[in-house]
């Protein structure tokens, strides 16, 4: 009896294992290069509207635990304020990899995907909260 709960215990351990651990903002999700056309985006999009320091700190800072999705979809769908959702899906994923950037998130070798169900395993998450 003690022999085949044993291996019950050990059979588990291996599905166990096999769950991915959340990545987030701070494993590197998003390449130098990927910020760099992001940028270009709020040069040709967004600046007009919004300042760059407004995309830093304190007001990114509320979405800290959530998914990245969620900054990604916020945007995409309200944005350009004059013709939301008029950017292409690489062009808004792009842009949150520069805001990433912009707030101190390390780029990584992958590009940010740009698939909502890949956004949605990417947790956002500040090193220093206030």
């Amino acid at each position: 009896m003690k022999l085949a709960a044993l291996a019950f215990v050990v059979a588990a351990v291996p599905a166990a294992s096999q769950e991915p651990a959340p990545r987030s903002v701070q494993d590197g999700v998003y390449t130098a290069a990927q910020a760099e056309r992001g940028k270009q985006v709020y040069k040709q999009a967004c600046a007009e509207c919004h300042a760059l320091d407004w995309y830093q700190g304190e007001t990114m800072q509320p979405w800290d635990g959530a998914p990245l999705f969620d900054l990604y979809e916020l945007i995409a769908t309200v944005m350009p304020q004059d013709n939301p959702g008029s950017l292409k899906r690489r062009e808004y994923v792009d842009l949150v990899a520069f805001l990433l950037s912009l707030n101190g998130m390390p780029a990584g070798a992958k590009e940010l995907p740009n698939q909502p169900s890949d956004l949605k395993q990417i947790l956002i998450k500040w090193r220093n909260k206030p």
